[in-house]
């Protein structure tokens, strides 16, 4: 096969170049991760029962709705959360491997049939169904540096003004929001009901029927006469939008007097409801949380989302502002850059690890040309694999870069062997050393794909990262295997030239003659050790297990773990009060920790490089148990830079050590756990491990 490349050159080149073309534009399409996709498809469904207990909301909604959903099709476990609030969420998780789409249609057609079941007022507010997966990608906040104004505005901004645009980017899963919508408030008084005679039926009753959008026709619409000559659309007034107008609502008529509601109660425009305080730099604000689907490319669709925000800020209004608080995808590009540099750092090592030994510019040129072919080629299997670019399989890249210029080396060094020894052109050298290498090349791959793509069939979410990494060293030695057949024969005819000796050597020359001899008596000398070796087998078999034992003691005190936890640029601090606990009380012991850790910053240095970039709040989040919580509150402390933190004080693992001992002695009478973020997206809302008790005795919580 290689005679047939040899003696078209051209022809081995313009495959060559194929592959290149194919795995350039295949990696600049590639999705770009931190880790591959390993987190479980997961689903969840949100309602609300408003000023409903937990108990009610337990009994009349989780129960409903969870005894359809179970059992849905690849469901692995579900768990929920019913609060004081009336909120109810649920998350479903499914099989790995199973289809997001199907999981979340399945959830929903279950949910479906579980609706009519539920209460009048949930089914009013609405069940929502989502891929979402529950790790918090990017969390943003909007502003008002001047007090312009409050938190409620903010977040019925951007709600009606940002969360379409946002919501419709692909990759989107779920959103957050810690604020509450506008409402009409209306604040009744028990004194003067009964003084009156009103009841609450008769007020709500009088509400729902003069608050409501009614269709009401149209004048002069056929059948007629004959004579009518146009017709006129009927339009009323619809819902109720101020306070005035709430309070002419007519409640009753008794001896010709018209009872309002103004008449017994206080109208005025508010919140919703006050179930989340959200604060930056000890401001309110109003934040928003975005979660990502399970499968989503959370590069991509975070820099999508940037990109809208960038956009919808150029229609604020005067001294409004957003902020990205957290952004997990900074880690990701930063983690990803490292390795990159990694990859350029490796290709120049062998650069000049094979000029030194060949010491020839046209044999160095040679299989620095077929390694990147086979790297890139490489890429273009990532397509029908489904894989994506991320530091595991970058990883294995940089490793095989050895793998790869072993194969070009090998057939360079037999061509340069046949021109040095045997006297023969170039062409008729490539065919010589060929067909000695030929099969050796062949074997090699063989070999190598023999070690590594039986770990591709490892189960699980471990079988997920190996295989990864397993089979893009597989892949590319596969690659260079085809190369070194077919492109770096032709090269070798090409570009190579007879031997012929020089009468001047320059000084690099005679610098790699003195490495030439060092080499030499350095290999005379092992070959004799080895010959003395061969002598007492008992001593290398000794040795062997010395270094066998040796390497399973390490492996044994060794800690392990499923993936490191690393520094991701920010952690999160959850925070429970006693139960019963206000959100206000929640609010200032969050802001006590804030304080704290905004006392780090130097104010002698830039901002860049303070080490708490932000540190936003939110009383009424919990972020263990999930859902709505009066008395729990979390914090989101955003760090620098990581080229501005190089010393262990200010790691995160430092960070965290020093808040714990801060919660500790400045508030005693709050539960409060530092945590990393977790270690590979889409796993979980924080680091570390879940564990849950089940209650199966029906025994009460104590």
């Amino acid at each position: 096969m290689s005679k047939f490349f040899i003696h078209r050159p051209i022809f081995a080149i313009v495959i060559a170049i194929v592959i290149t073309l194919v795995g350039l534009i295949s990696m600049m399409n590639l999705p770009v991760a931190r880790y591959p996709q390993i987190s479980p498809p997961t689903v969840r469904v949100n309602t609300a029962y408003t000023g409903a207990t937990a108990q009610v909301v337990n009994d009349t909604v989780a129960s409903v709705i969870e005894t359809q959903i179970v059992g849905v099709q690849d469901m692995d476990y579900m768990t929920s959360n019913s609060s004081s609030s009336g909120t109810y969420s649920l998350t479903i998780q499914f099989n790995q491997g199973s289809n997001a789409d199907m999981n979340a249609v399945n959830t929903q057609n279950r949910v479906q049939a579980a609706l009519s079941q539920l209460p009048a007022e949930v089914q009013a507010v609405g069940v929502t169904t989502t891929k979402s997966s529950g790790d918090m990608a990017l969390i943003f906040s909007l502003n008002s540096p001047n007090g312009t104004y409050d938190s409620t505005f903010l977040k019925n901004y951007g709600t009606n003004y940002m969360m379409d645009a946002i919501k419709s980017i692909k990759g989107v899963g779920s959103v957050q929001e810690f604020g509450s919508d506008y409402s009409m408030r209306i604040w009744l008084d028990p004194a003067k009901m009964q003084k009156l005679g009103v009841t609450l039926s008769e007020v709500t009753a009088a509400i729902r029927g003069q608050n409501l959008q009614a269709a009401a026709g149209t004048v002069g619409q056929n059948p007629t006469n004959g004579q009518q000559a146009f017709q006129y659309p009927i339009k009323i007034d619809g819902r109720l939008v101020t306070p005035e107008q709430f309070g002419n609502i007519a409640i009753k008529n008794s001896n010709g007097k018209v009872l309002h509601l103004k008449d017994v109660s206080r109208i005025q425009i508010g919140a919703k409801d006050y179930n989340f305080i959200a604060k930056s730099a000890h401001k309110e604000v109003a934040g928003f949380a975005i979660s990502l689907q399970s499968d989503a490319n959370a590069l991509e669709t975070i820099s999508n989302v940037k990109k809208v925000l960038d956009e919808q800020s150029k229609s604020f209004p005067p001294d409004l502002e957003y902020k990205v608080v957290v952004d997990n995808t900074k880690f990701v590009s930063a983690s990803i850059n490292e390795v990159e540099h990694t990859f350029i750092e490796a290709l120049l090592l062998v650069l000049v690890v094979v000029y030194v030994f060949l010491q020839s510019w046209r044999s160095t040129i040679i299989p620095m040309i077929a390694v990147p072919v086979s790297l890139l080629g490489t890429f273009a299997a990532f397509v029908l694999l489904d894989f994506s670019i991320n530091t595991l399989t970058l990883f294995a890249m940089v490793l095989a870069i050895g793998l790869v210029v072993d194969d070009a080396i090998v057939v360079v060094e037999a061509v340069e062997y046949e021109l040095k020894y045997n006297g023969l052109a170039p062409k008729e050298a490539a065919i010589k050393a060929m067909e000695n290498v030929q099969g050796p090349v062949i074997g090699i791959a063989f070999v190598l794909s023999a070690v590594f793509i039986p770990v591709a069939f490892m189960g699980g979410m471990t079988g997920i990262l190996y295989k990864q990494f397993a089979l893009t060293i597989a892949v590319s030695v596969v690659i260079s295997a085809v190369v070194a057949l077919v492109l770096t024969p032709a090269l070798c005819a090409t570009m190579l030239k007879p031997h012929t000796p020089k009468e001047h050597e320059d000084w690099l020359h005679r610098q790699l003659n003195k490495f030439n001899d060092a080499l030499e008596r350095f290999s005379n000398w092992y070959g004799i050790q080895l010959a003395r070796l061969s002598h007492r087998l008992s001593l290398t078999v000794i040795a062997l297990l010395i270094f066998a034992g040796g390497t399973g003691l390490v492996f044994h005190f060794l800690p392990t773990s499923f993936v490191p936890a690393e520094d991701s640029g920010y952690y999160m601090i959850a925070v429970n009060e006693p139960p019963g606990a206000t959100a206000d009380r929640t609010m200032a012991t969050l802001e006590k920790i804030a304080s704290f850790l905004e006392g780090k910053n130097d104010p002698e240095k830039p901002e860049e490089e303070q080490l708490f970039q932000s540190v936003f709040t939110v009383a009424g989040f919990d972020l263990l148990g999930g859902g709505q919580k009066s008395s729990a509150g979390v914090i989101f402390a955003t760090m620098s830079d990581w080229k501005y933190r190089t010393t262990q004080p200010t790691s995160i693992n430092a960070m965290v050590g020093q808040t714990f001992g801060f919660a500790a002695q400045g508030v005693p009478e709050a539960t409060v756990i530092a945590m990393n973020p977790p270690s590979i997206p889409g796993l979980g809302t924080t680091g570390g491990f879940s564990m849950y008790i089940i209650n199966k005795a029906g025994d009460s919580p104590q």
